[in-house]
């Protein structure tokens, strides 16, 4: 009887390891066998360039290690949404097939995509969704695929979509600024980076105010930012703030207006509106209202 025991603990124990490893190996091959939608390396992309209906084409370069919109206008780009955009080379498929015809397109809604998107010259068109999955149909080198589809929104969005919301880019380090004392006061305040210590010309600022003053401006990220058509620049009065950037000789002017829930500091030179919270105003103007109990 022992004996018979044994013999089943030990088939149970063959039974319950050829299980693991089929199992093991299944998931193996599984994972091995993810087809992705292209063989694009995210890395060696320089070059984005978005088609849309009844909108104006978007350029996306890379220089360096940084990207910039080059049309419909020039901008910085947030890198956040590039890795959205090339996300998309690594994005799995669900399916594929080969249209029989071009006229076949219609039913997929390629025959006149909403959205094509280029990287380095290899094209995706992105068609309807797909009834009961919700999966994006994508015509792809003479193939349509089924993906997951996270990225249209953003392909179909307008050009500011795509700015950098940072007021100071992530390369750029503040090395001196002026600006009005507060909403209410525009008497202009001089702070100086002099051997790595911040100074101001208003003394009553101490050395830890001053600090916070600047971290506010170099991390300032706006809620919203749009580029401004040529009219609405022609009416703005003249910036009462400007930043010099270590590296560069001239300064960057801003013009500092409000409106009853928004403070909005506007770049004429780029024509960029950045817009702010008022409540950003304690951070971003030296006298700040104090509480009171």
């Amino acid at each position: 009887m022992k004996s018979s025991y044994f013999t089943n603990f030990i088939l149970l124990l063959l039974v319950v390891g050829l299980f693991w490893f089929s199992q093991h190996n299944t998931n193996k091959q599984a994972d091995n066998s993810v087809q992705l939608l292209t063989s694009l390396n995210p890395e060696d992309i320089n070059t984005i360039d978005i088609q849309q209906r009844q909108k104006d084409d978007i350029k996306l370069i890379r220089n360096n290690q940084s990207w910039q919109l080059m049309s419909p206008y020039p901008a910085p780009v947030s890198q956040t949404r590039i890795n959205l955009i090339l996300s998309l080379l690594k994005t799995p498929v669900h399916g594929e097939f080969q249209p029989m015809d071009t006229s076949s397109l219609a039913q997929f809604g390629l025959n006149t995509p909403a959205v094509i998107v280029s990287m380095n010259n290899e094209s995706f068109a992105f068609g309807d969704v797909e009834s009961i999955s919700k999966r994006r149909y994508v015509l792809y080198q003479h193939m349509i695929y089924l993906i997951e589809d996270d990225v249209t929104p953003l392909l179909t969005a307008s050009a500011d979509s795509f700015i950098d919301n940072r007021l100071i880019t992530e390369n750029n380090t503040i090395e001196k600024l002026s600006l009005p004392h507060s909403l209410s006061n525009s008497d202009i305040v001089q702070i100086d980076n002099v051997d790595g210590q911040w100074h101001s010309d208003d003394k009553k600022l101490t050395a830890d105010q001053l600090k916070i003053l600047i971290d506010g401006w170099q991390f300032a990220y706006a809620t919203q930012v749009r580029k401004l058509a040529p009219e609405a620049l022609t009416a703005l009065p003249s910036p009462q703030i400007r930043v010099w950037l270590k590296d560069q000789q001239q300064p960057v002017s801003l013009i500092l207006q409000t409106t009853d829930n928004n403070l909005t500091l506007i770049n004429p030179d780029s024509g960029l509106e950045y817009i702010f919270p008022m409540a950003m105003s304690t951070q971003l103007l030296p006298d700040t209202p104090t509480q009171t109990n």
